[in-house]
């Protein structure tokens, strides 16, 4: 599944299933569509061992997720559910991606995770990301190294380098979760439950974000982590500037 483009993406969020990328990082990428960046999704699976729905419902609900979000272009690698693995062959489809999409900012989650796909997805991110500017290395697609990587939360909490402010897109960010209409409560279902169907999961998530909202003053925050220090041009700008309380 690819939906087409003509030039390359600002940013592009890496995802180990459909659905990780709108309930992990949907924040930003409501923020940057909002800001004029062109966004791009690569889900590496198609979620076929999940427990509720199956790859042709959940292929419709990303694409309705990509429409409410302004998502210019998403594809799968088409790799197998639940069997991620940290293969020179996987890392190669990884760099493919980045080349062929020549982001500025790559997003993955985060190389520490409870579910084994999400933790392979971010470890492959993170090997691909300086090789893909590799000029020897060939591939389909011309070297291209993006100037930036961050992961995002999945499971477990990390301490994150940044927090983005997504109050503005809070809304669409939520609206973008709830076309996983599959994954998500419902009382008339026969399906087994799991923890994204439950109740309260969505009071949850946003529990989740009010609280890391909290520490940066705003009403909702989503949590980044780096490997490196982030440069600032500004100081003063990015430190003091803004509408912080």
């Amino acid at each position: 599944m690819q939906r087409e483009r003509e030039q390359g993406v600002d940013v592009l969020v890496l995802a180990a299933h459909p659905d990780d990328a709108e309930l992990a990082a949907g924040g930003l990428i409501a923020k940057c569509v909002r800001l004029g960046y062109r966004v791009g999704i690569v889900d590496f699976t198609h979620g076929e061992l999940g427990t509720r729905g199956g790859p042709e419902v959940r292929a419709r609900e990303s694409a309705a997720a990509d429409r409410v979000l302004g998502v210019a272009v998403r594809e799968n690698l088409g790799l197998p559910d639940g069997h991620l693995e940290e293969s020179v062959e996987n890392r190669m489809l990884v760099i493919e991606a980045i080349r062929k999409h020549r982001p500025a900012l790559v997003v993955a989650p985060h190389g520490d995770d409870l579910h084994p796909d999400h933790a392979v997805a971010g470890r492959l991110a993170a090997a691909a990301f300086y090789p893909a500017g590799f000029a020897r290395l060939s591939t389909g697609s011309p070297p291209h190294r993006p100037r930036g990587l961050c992961h995002y939360m999945n499971h477990p909490p990390f301490d994150a380098s940044f927090i983005l402010d997504i109050t503005d897109v809070w809304e669409v960010r939520l609206a973008a979760v709830r076309c996983y209409a599959s994954q998500l409560h419902d009382p008339h279902s026969d399906e087994p439950q799991t923890n994204v169907s439950s109740p309260g999961f969505l009071a949850r998530l946003e529990a989740r974000y009010r609280h890391y909202g909290s520490w940066i003053g705003v009403e909702y925050g989503e949590p980044y982590w780096t490997a490196g220090p982030i440069p600032l041009g500004d100081p003063v700008a990015c430190l003091a500037g803004g509408d912080r309380p």
